[in-house]
């Protein structure tokens, strides 16, 4: 069972073929408590409650609360969580390779076929590194809605590297007096310390609707090299922080960033992370997509904004489904980019 591994997701995986290579589909009918990395309800409706309060002006939040209040219902009634959700990695932030028009084509048709009740959907494009891909789809029927904003530092721009932040940082991790930690040093007993600094962060400082990964999740990701964990520990060998990179195309991503958030701020913990994040990728000369969130933080550092989509195939389905999942997509095009830009999100 998937709960084993990411408590607070239930969902079927299958695995397909797509030019060579494999990839995860999930499979979810409602499920409207599940992360909001398997449930698109919980993405734009539950998470999407949770974040009012980044909205600086007071009258729109309000408008906002109405808005999701109403919305709720609809996706119910459109049925947004009965999804078949290709390339889903269950994490943050998922990489998706900009797969030719032939393959898109032969997707959608093989899928539907597979899956006649089922949306088909795809997590985490953006315009930067998915341009083809999004053309392709789009091209197929495939409808863009408007996720979130995410950071990206590309190749192509090495100057995010001079920044003054991105050095002072630098220098932090060199005179830092915690023992990094590289992927091959890490053993069982790690991942439990490793599971309570990731609840910490992203659980009980940000919101419930992230995944909860388990240990046993970390070490099955580290022991078949999906996952390369850094992390710090102190004098007494004990982990009080830790990162963990995903890459795929070229891209580096990090959907596991946790830390002991009782430790002094003096240590710089966050930074820290960062820090050998971005001295991993200027190495490799990779591209990273630093996902959303800490938008001041990750702008002051080089990275660039910009809005990342789910894109959905409804065409195989009834007709209020199907109405239903348009009007949201057009209302979500027309006015979410700009509260994504305006407000960080």
């Amino acid at each position: 069972t998937t709960q084993h591994f990411i408590k607070n997701i239930k969902t079927d995986i299958e695995i397909l073929n797509i030019e060579q290579q494999y990839f995860p589909i999930t499979l979810t009918q409602s499920e409207y408590q599940n992360s909001y990395v398997c449930s698109p309800y919980t993405a734009y409706i539950s998470y999407a409650r949770d974040e009012l309060g980044l909205i600086k002006s007071t009258t729109l939040r309000g408008v906002f609360r109405v808005l999701i209040w109403g919305a709720s219902g609809l996706l119910k009634l459109g049925k947004i969580n009965q999804t078949a959700s290709i390339n889903n990695w269950l994490f943050s932030t998922n990489l998706v390779p900009e797969w030719q028009p032939e393959t898109v084509n032969q997707l959608t048709q093989e899928l539907t076929n597979l899956h006649p009740r089922h949306s088909l959907s795809i997590r985490s494009l953006n315009s930067v590194s998915n341009p083809k891909l999004m053309n392709h789809l789009s091209a197929n029927g495939w409808i863009m809605l408007p996720a979130r904003q995410v950071y990206l530092f590309n190749t192509n721009d090495d100057n995010w590297w001079k920044r003054n932040n991105v050095q002072n940082d630098q220098r932090l991790l060199r005179k830092t007096e915690l023992e990094l930690m590289l992927p091959e040093q890490h053993c069982s007993e790690d991942f439990k310390t490793i599971e309570a600094c990731f609840h910490k962060l992203y659980i009980e400082k940000h919101s419930q609707f992230n995944p909860q990964y388990t240990s046993e999740y970390f070490e099955l990701l580290h022991q078949n090299g999906l996952i390369e964990f850094f992390s710090f520990r102190d004098k007494k060998n004990k982990i009080v922080a830790s990162i963990g990179l995903f890459t795929q195309q070229g891209i580096i991503t990090a959907p596991i960033v946790g830390y002991d958030t009782a430790q002094p701020k003096s240590l710089g913990l966050y930074r820290l992370l960062i820090a050998q994040l971005l001295k991993v990728t200027n190495e490799r000369g990779q591209a990273l997509n630093l996902s959303s969130g800490a938008s001041a933080f990750k702008k002051h550092r080089g990275g660039k904004p910009i809005i990342e989509y789910t894109a959905f195939y409804v065409n195989h389905l009834p007709s209020t489904q199907k109405s239903i999942l348009r009007v949201f997509a057009k209302l979500m095009n027309r006015f979410a980019p700009k509260v994504f830009a305006n407000n960080s999100i």
